[in-house]
């Protein structure tokens, strides 16, 4: 996974609970709309300057589960948005460790890798679905 940020608390993303959001890189799409461009390309801004250049460094995995076990207990889930999530294929593991600590999932998806989609919900690994169009 390339993480591309958190948002520690939302009350709004996750419908009736207290959740995190946490912001993959990449996308298929160059939506002229898009309300996180910067996380469009994986490791370039949408000035074609490497993100660590410009201050921009991706949070490691290591501290987001350290995050998310301190956390656990006053946050009940975990929106997976994007970019678009299911551009990386370890995604389902990467939401097995986030339910293996107790949390509900939501994923923020624009559909467009429904064998992924299909996969992640026959495993029940995600709660919650919202399309993007």
């Amino acid at each position: 996974m390339i993480i591309g940020g958190l948002e520690k608390l939302t009350l709004l993303d996750y419908p009736d609970h207290l959740a995190a959001i946490i912001f993959t890189q990449g996308c298929p799409f160059r939506c002229h709309f898009c309300y996180n461009p910067m996380l469009v390309w994986p490791n370039t801004g949408t000035d074609g300057k490497n993100k660590e250049e410009k201050g921009f460094s991706p949070l490691s995995l290591e501290n987001l589960f350290l995050f998310l076990r301190e956390r656990f207990g006053r946050l009940e889930g975990v929106v997976i948005t994007g970019g678009e999530p299911t551009l990386h294929p370890d995604l389902p593991d990467f939401i097995k460790q986030i339910k293996a600590i107790g949390y509900l999932v939501k994923l923020d998806t624009n559909g467009t890798n429904p064998l992924m989609l299909e996969g992640l919900i026959k495993d029940k690994l995600i709660d919650y679905i919202a399309m993007d169009l």
